[in-house]
């Protein structure tokens, strides 16, 4: 049977690059590479052949480099691997063999000597560097070469095989290699060598093809299946591949490129890759964690074209299902430098900026490769940024995926672009769960449904939509689910920090809301009579202040308030998101002009920071309205904002402190009140509710005010209607006068 040798295969290539070499003291004069089949996700062989000039004059290779063109990926799962204790004593099964090798050399002073063919090995892996390896052993000098494969994470994910540290017993003057497109076909059986002996390496000596095998010719022994996929791009352009040479004298590389044929019948790829999406919990209103699941088989069974790979996938989540807003509060970011793109080296991103794993799978690899998910360094207009960042057997990938809030809904969408063209199958990943879940779930009990739209790194397919659904069937905490209009009973807490009546006294309110109730909406207050401030000294925040704090990201307000020290008069926390742990902002009160008709307005400033997240400042003004004759006040808010930076707010409590010194003063009657207040929830539900408040030792309060009643004018004339002037005073401390009488002469009628 004839056998096939190195050059016939090479002469199959479509097309054979020219060399390139760079200047070096040792050149590459011809370096080719080729494939017996250009189909798109096709297995053909893949061949290759350099050779280099002056071997051994004085220089000898060392290593030698070949960069395959990109999407060019193998399955060394697909066959028998050999063993190094076995390829040690040349035991090599015949069903662990890939293709072959010709070299020759300048050996024993004889240039060009044509060493012989021997087998190729896929080999077991040494190390957690590498993706696979093969090996070889030279006929004639029985010197063992290793051939690493490693995948190059710092840029395009191609696959480098390196023909690592050469011998230097001979100079490696040329060589030929062909990988099988399918090792364990019945076909290569008349090119498959049966096992060598110790000191017998099996090989042709000293010929170019594997004319000294005899039959019967060994078999693989097991199932044929696909060991090498082509890329699954078709532009018509060929794609280049790189050799870099080292020698044992120059560490300077040499370098060649070549020209890969061009890919071809993307029309008879296939793209069905299947998507799934699963909450952590079924509730409503409450934080989640999220598993995704993309399934895209890639090496098929079959001599059919493999699918083509996965280049970009986008996700609308489903309406309702927002981000929570606690979900960075005590974390920090992973910066890009930290995350190791453009390096081959691992990423090295801090711990506490995990929010979640991944684990992926392909059959080109044993084992899954595991990886985590880590909050990204945020950017002036990329601000919701994760890191995939996932390592294994050579493969220390980074994925940027992107996470766009919509600032009116806060309806996300999910992107990731530019996937590697590598033959992923599974690929797993988990938002964590707990109270600081990344998500937060929909309002309500329903089928939810997600959009997404996955598009293949062929261009000639179509990109595949789906719908997954999420399904919320309970309402917060066990509750069962709410109707169409949700709850909204809110609770109110108020009082001073001192109750003596007459004192001054800083002055709490805090406002709460459970999980599942409708979110806060407008808010109106009504004061016990009596409470009253001084506002002798206090300025105000201007008109422009406030506008500017409405325009600040959170940072900025923080490091730089825009309304002045001196119009501060108290401080606010605000508690925001589902859940038991909310995230707490802090933030400052201050007093202001006229606001809704009223002469007075309270203004509530304060930056929403949580971790590396910067959602903006929220602002939300407060109208003081006084009632002319009991002097009683009532606050009446603006509608508080129900979403800022994209991200809903779901506020849970409001809590204001009035805490300037000397300036709340306590009513001086004793009887109980209350702090009375409405509530207008998103849905529109209004809700009246209340707070005790009750001063004490009124009875200590001396009384004693006085009046001076005089003319206007110091002259009168009979029967005419003089002015009268009153002159009240009271003094600091004094209970409040609750009513006035005046006794005029008999002389006014």
């Amino acid at each position: 049977m004839l056998r096939t040798s190195i050059t016939v295969i090479v002469g199959l290539a479509l097309a054979l690059g020219v060399a390139v070499p760079a200047s070096a003291s040792q050149n590459i004069s011809e370096f080719t590479v080729g494939t017996s089949n250009t189909q798109a996700g096709g297995h053909g062989d893949f061949v290759t052949r350099f050779k280099l000039e002056n071997a051994g004059e004085p220089e000898v290779a060392r290593d030698l480099s070949l960069e395959i063109p990109e999407g060019i990926f193998g399955n060394p799962g697909a066959i028998f691997k050999c063993r190094k204790a076995d390829f040690v004593i040349n035991r090599c099964a015949p069903g662990s063999q890939v293709g072959l090798v010709t070299i020759t050399a300048n050996y024993e002073n004889t240039p060009n000597t044509l060493l012989g063919t021997a087998p190729l090995y896929n080999m077991e892996t040494v190390g957690d560097d590498e993706a696979a390896r093969l090996a070889f052993v030279a006929p004639i000098v029985q010197a063992p070469i290793s051939v690493p494969i490693s995948v190059r994470s710092a840029s395009d994910y191609g696959l480098t095989m390196t023909f690592q540290t050469i011998t230097q017993s001979i100079a490696l003057t040329s060589a030929s290699a062909t990988l099988w497109g399918f090792p364990a076909a019945e076909k290569h059986d008349v090119d498959r060598f049966p096992p060598g002996k110790p000191g017998e390496p099996a090989g042709c000596p000293g010929i170019t093809n594997t004319g000294c095998n005899s039959a019967p010719y060994p078999k693989a022994g097991i199932s044929s299946r696909p060991f090498t996929d082509s890329p699954s791009i078709c532009t018509g352009q060929p794609l280049t591949a790189n050799l870099r040479l080292t020698t044992y004298q120059d560490p300077e590389p040499t370098e060649a490129t070549a020209d890969y044929p061009a890919t071809t019948g993307c029309e008879s790829q296939k793209f069905d890759p299947v998507f799934n999406l699963k909450l952590t919990t079924s509730e409503a209103d409450q934080p989640t964690g999220l598993d995704i699941q993309l399934k895209a088989n890639q090496f098929l069974e079959t001599e059919a074209p493999s699918p083509s790979s996965l280049r970009s996938g986008e996700l609308l989540l489903p309406d309702g299902l927002t981000i929570n807003p606690d979900a960075a509060d005590g974390q920090t970011s992973c910066k890009d430098s930290e995350a190791g793109f453009g390096t081959n080296e691992p990423g090295n991103c801090p711990d506490n900026s995990k929010i979640g794993t991944l684990e992926v799978t392909t059959p080109a690899l044993d084992d899954p490769l595991l990886g985590s998910l880590y909050i990204g360094a945020p950017q002036p207009d990329d601000q919701y940024r994760a890191f995939m960042i996932f390592d294994g057997q050579g493969i220390h990938a980074k994925l940027i995926a992107e996470f766009h809030p919509d600032p009116a809904t806060g309806q996300v969408t999910m992107s990731l672009s530019d996937i590697p063209q590598v033959p992923f199958e599974e690929f797993n990943l988990h938002l964590f769960a707990s109270d600081r879940g990344l998500m937060a779930t929909p309002t309500h009990c329903t089928i939810y449904n997600a959009t997404s739209t996955l598009t293949p790194w062929n261009n000639k397919l179509s990109s595949q939509t789906s719908s997954p659904s999420v399904s919320i069937s309970a309402g917060a905490n066990g509750r069962p689910c709410p109707g169409q209009v949700r709850p909204f009973h809110p609770r109110l807490v108020a009082g001073t920090s001192n109750a003596l009546a007459g004192d001054f006294s800083a002055f709490t309110l805090r406002l709460d809301r459970d999980d599942g109730d409708q979110f806060l909406g407008d808010l109106n207050f009504r004061m016990p009579p009596g409470f009253t401030g001084d506002l002798t000294g206090i300025g105000y925040c201007p008109e422009s202040g406030v506008a500017a704090a409405a325009r600040n990201l959170g940072l900025v307000e923080r490091a730089s308030p825009s309304c002045p020290a001196g119009s501060q008069v108290g401080t606010s926390n605000v508690a925001a998101g589902p859940g038991s742990h909310p995230f707490y902002a802090y933030g400052k009160m201050y007093l202001a002009g006229p606001f809704k008709g009223a002469p007075l307005s309270i203004v509530a400033v304060t930056p929403a920071l949580a971790g590396p997240y910067d959602y903006g400042v929220v602002v939300v003004r407060v109208a003081l309205q006084v009632n002319p004759q009991t002097a009683q006040v009532t606050a009446a808010s603006d509608t508080v904002p129900s979403i800022i930076g994209g991200v809903p707010i779901r506020m849970r409590s409001i809590q204001v402190n009035i805490d300037k010194p000397n300036f709340t003063i306590n009513p001086t009657n004793c009887s109980p009140f209350t702090v009375d207040s409405q509530g207008i929830g998103d849905q529109g539900t209004v809700t009246d509710f209340s707070s005790y408040f009750q001063v004490v030792n009124c009875t200590r309060l001396g009384f004693k005010p006085t009046m001076k009643v005089s003319l206007a004018s110091k002259k009168t004339k009979r029967s005419q209607n003089p002015a009268l002037k009153f002159d009240l005073r009271t003094r600091n401390g004094d209970a409040n006068i609750k009513s006035i009488a005046v006794t005029l002469s008999k002389a006014f009628q």
